[in-house]
């Protein structure tokens, strides 16, 4: 869920840049945590594990689907579920499934698999996210997935922040680039 939420919301290595956390909190200065968050997926896959994969609760079926798969390999797995937390991410319950809808629509966290394959990792695009490099105009601009969440309002008010907004999309943009070419797309 992007940071140690049982220990009182403080920021982690996985906490995206410019969010407010406790021990990274947005002021007139420092607009929140200021290093890009780790890519997790890519550590696990640099390290040989043979089957590891994104998963959303938006899209149940691919979350069965992809446990399935990791109970099958042959080997260690790692299956990385984007879990917003109310209290960390400041936004109502209800929008739960909604907000990690939004992650995979903006390709902030992006829906795949990767599998060795004679010792190479072959990286394949879950449905959700494989749509949206067919059709790229689909791909969702990552303010629709921020502007809900408290922990993103310093981008927005009192003085909207362009500069940050712009970073995170360009941010986001590159690492989706970065994937397709990966998927051999």
């Amino acid at each position: 869920n992007e940071a140690y939420m049982n220990t009182g919301i403080q920021r982690s290595g996985g906490t995206p840049f410019a969010a407010s956390t406790t021990t990274s909190p947005a002021g007139k200065v420092i607009p929140g945590k200021q290093q890009w968050k780790k890519p997790i997926d890519e550590i696990v896959i640099a390290h040989g594990i043979p089957y590891v994969a994104t998963l959303s609760a938006a899209w149940p079926m691919d979350v069965m689907q992809k446990a399935r798969r990791a109970i099958e390999a042959e080997g260690p797995a790692f299956l990385h579920a984007i879990v917003p937390c109310t209290r960390g991410w400041r936004y109502p319950m209800e929008k739960t499934i909604e907000i990690s809808r939004l992650a995979v629509q903006t390709c902030l966290f992006p829906l795949y698999e990767c599998r060795l394959e004679g010792g190479r990792p072959v990286y394949e695009l879950s449905p959700p996210s494989l749509g949206i490099a067919r059709r790229p105009e689909s791909k969702k601009p990552v303010e629709e997935y921020l502007s809900g969440q408290g922990r993103f309002r310093h981008l927005f008010r009192p003085e909207r922040r362009d500069d940050l907004l712009g970073s995170i999309q360009d941010g986001v943009n590159h690492r989706w680039e970065i994937l397709l070419e990966k998927a051999g797309l």
